[in-house]
């Protein structure tokens, strides 16, 4: 008797094993077919990449040009003497420009390799990308010198563009289904 129920079950394993049912999900990765086309770098995901390549290449020139210079030839000590929050400009500039050259090199590193931690880091760099803009307004504005009208007002344009950015792109990278099926790792 034994036997004959052992057998029974194993016969209603293979069966049941055999099915071509779907596959339960969460609802919320789109249809295999569509998974399979989403699947891989494209779409919107080149302006993404050209931004960051554009943003690596002018922090880095600017960096090179403007900011080494600066520390190199002494000048750094000369503007502290005359106007201490300039050494605190040129120390913000610093630490925002290192961070525009490292962070798309890191980001890229983990765009190659798909992982997930993609999507939260390139929200990331458009949030302090934002907060980068809004703190150098108020860092330059603290210098008298540079408080005009014309560069002030070039800053609050900054602050709008980085907005946008992130109004744009945030929702995209929470959203995108082409996001969701490419960073998977």
């Amino acid at each position: 008797m034994e036997k004959k129920i052992g057998a029974y079950m194993s016969q209603i394993d293979n069966e049941l094993a055999m099915k071509d049912e779907p596959v339960m999900r969460s609802g919320n990765e789109p249809p295999l077919d569509e998974h399979q086309k989403l699947y891989g770098f494209g779409g919107w995901l080149y302006f993404v990449v050209i931004g960051l390549l554009l943003t690596f290449g002018n922090s880095l020139y600017y960096l090179l040009t403007t900011l080494l210079p600066i520390y190199k030839d002494g000048l750094i000590s000369d503007l502290q003497s005359e106007n201490g929050n300039y050494l605190v400009l040129i120390i913000y500039e610093t630490v925002t420009y290192l961070f525009y050259v490292l962070f798309p090199l890191y980001v890229g590193y983990l765009g190659f390799k798909k992982m997930k931690r993609v999507r939260t880091m390139i929200i990331c760099f458009y949030l302090l990308n934002f907060a980068f803009n809004v703190g150098y307004y108020f860092v330059a504005n603290s210098i008298e010198e540079l408080a005009s009208p014309d560069f002030i007002g070039e800053q609050g344009r900054n602050i709008v563009k980085s907005l946008i950015t992130c109004i744009v792109w945030i929702p995209y990278f929470i959203n995108s289904k082409r996001v969701k099926c490419t960073y998977v790792n």
